[in-house]
C-alpha cells in the first residue's frame, strides 16, 4: 500500500470530510444525551453507533488508498452480490418494526439495503458513464431494469422509504443525462398510475393511514398522528437556544417515539434549539454543495456520476427526514444520514464519503 503523501492530503476535499465528521459527532452527542437520563444507563446505543462510526472511518481510510476506477471494474459483480443479499434477507432475515430487512449477528443488526444504496450508485454510475445519451429507448429500458429487480425485493420487505431513495437516485441520473421532455412526461404519467394502483392494491393499511394523517394532521392525534404531533411539540419547545442536552422533556420523558432514529431531528431541535437545528441543516447544505461542486470540476465521468448519485441520495433522504419531523411529509421511516441511530446507515454514508475522496485523489479536478 502506497504511503499517503502530502500531495494526496492536499487533493482531499476537506469540506466534505469535515462536515461529515461534525455530523457524526452530533449523532454521538445526541445519543449520549438520550441515554443519559435512563435508569442505570449502559449507553448501548452510543457504543454501537461509535463502533459503526469507527468501522465507517476505517472503510473511508481504506478507500483513500484505492483508486475508485478499480471499483468500476467490479460494479456489476457488486450489483449481483447485492441482489443475492437482498434475496437472502427476505428468506433468512429478522423482522423489526414490520420490516424483514435485517440480519442479526452476535447481537448486532445489519441492514443490507443501506449498503445496496452505495452499490446501486456504483452500478448506475458505470452504466451512464459508458453512454453518451439516455434518450435511446433500449438504453432507457436497460437503466430501468437495473432498478426494477432491487425495487421489487425491497418492496417485499417492505421498506418504502429506501425504495423511494433508490427511485430518486435513478430518476436524478436521468435528469443529469438530459432525458427528453416527452419521456419525462411519460414517466410522470406512469408514476401517477403507479400511485393510484399502489393505493388500491399494494399499500398496507398502516401505510395508508400515514398518508391520510399527513393530509389531515388532526384526524387521528392519539393514533397515527401522535408521532408527528410530539415531534412538532419537541421542535417548538426548543425555541432559539434549546433546553440543553438531556434536558428536553419530550425526549427525556419518552413522549417522542422513535427518537433515536426517525425523529432524531426533533431531539436536536429540542435540545439545541433553532440555532442547533439550523446548524445541522447548514452542515448538510455545505456537504451537498461540496459534493455538487465535485461533480462540476472532476475530470473523470465515472467519478462525476458517483458524486451525482451520492448527492441525490443524501439530499433526498436528509430532506425527507427533516420534513417528516416538521410534519411537511408523510412518515416513511428514513434515517437522517450520519445522524440517526443505525450502524448500517452510518457505515454506508461513510463508505460513500470514502468513494468521493478517492475520486478527488485519483481523478484530478479542474478547479477554477
Amino acid at each position: 500500500m502506497k504511503l499517503f503523501t502530502i500531495t494526496r492530503w492536499h487533493k482531499l476535499d476537506w469540506g466534505i470530510i469535515i462536515s461529515s465528521f461534525f455530523l457524526v459527532l452530533i449523532s454521538l452527542a445526541i445519543l449520549y444525551s438520550l441515554e443519559l437520563n435512563q435508569d442505570s444507563p449502559d449507553f448501548s446505543l452510543l457504543k454501537r453507533q461509535a463502533i459503526a462510526a469507527g468501522m465507517g472511518m476505517a472503510s473511508l481510510w481504506f478507500l483513500l488508498f484505492l483508486d475508485f476506477r478499480h471499483i468500476k471494474d467490479f460494479a456489476y459483480i457488486l450489483y449481483g452480490a447485492g441482489i443475492i443479499i437482498l434475496i437472502a434477507v427476505l428468506l433468512f432475515g429478522t423482522a423489526a418494526r414490520g420490516t424483514t430487512g435485517w440480519f442479526s449477528i452476535g447481537g448486532f443488526h445489519f441492514q443490507p439495503v443501506e449498503i445496496f444504496k452505495v452499490i446501486l450508485i456504483i452500478a448506475l454510475a458505470k452504466f451512464y458513464s459508458a453512454r453518451s445519451s439516455i434518450n435511446q429507448f433500449k438504453t432507457l429500458i436497460l437503466s430501468l431494469l437495473l432498478i426494477l429487480g432491487p425495487a421489487v425485493l425491497i418492496y417485499f420487505q417492505p421498506d418504502l422509504g429506501s425504495l423511494m431513495v433508490l427511485a430518486i437516485v435513478w430518476f436524478g441520473y436521468l435528469l443529469v443525462m438530459k432525458l427528453k421532455l416527452n419521456y419525462i412526461l411519460i414517466f410522470c404519467a406512469i408514476l401517477f398510475l403507479t400511485i393510484a394502483l399502489s393505493w388500491q392494491f399494494f399499500l398496507a393499511p398502516y401505510q395508508k393511514e400515514r398518508i391520510i394523517t399527513f393530509l389531515e394532521p388532526e384526524s387521528d392525534i392519539a393514533g397515527t398522528g401522535y408521532n408527528v404531533r410530539q415531534s412538532k411539540i419537541a421542535i417548538g419547545s426548543g425555541r432559539l437556544w434549546g433546553r440543553g442536552l438531556g434536558l428536553g422533556t419530550q425526549s427525556s420523558l419518552n413522549f417522542l417515539p422513535e427518537q433515536e432514529t426517525d425523529f432524531i431531528f426533533a431531539v436536536i431541535a429540542e435540545s439545541l434549539g433553532f440555532l442547533g437545528g439550523g446548524l445541522l441543516i447548514s452542515l448538510y447544505g455545505f456537504l451537498l454543495w461540496r459534493i455538487i461542486r465535485l461533480t462540476i470540476f472532476v475530470k473523470d465521468e465515472f467519478g462525476a456520476f458517483l458524486a451525482f448519485g451520492v448527492f441525490f441520495w443524501f439530499a433526498f433522504q436528509g430532506f425527507a427526514n427533516i420534513a417528516m419531523n416538521l410534519g411537511l411529509a408523510p412518515v416513511i421511516g428514513l434515517p437522517l444520514p450520519f445522524v440517526s441511530y443505525g450502524g448500517s446507515s452510518m457505515l454506508a454514508c461513510l463508505i460513500a464519503i470514502g468513494m468521493l475522496e478517492s475520486v478527488c485523489i485519483y481523478a484530478g479536478r479542474a478547479d477554477p
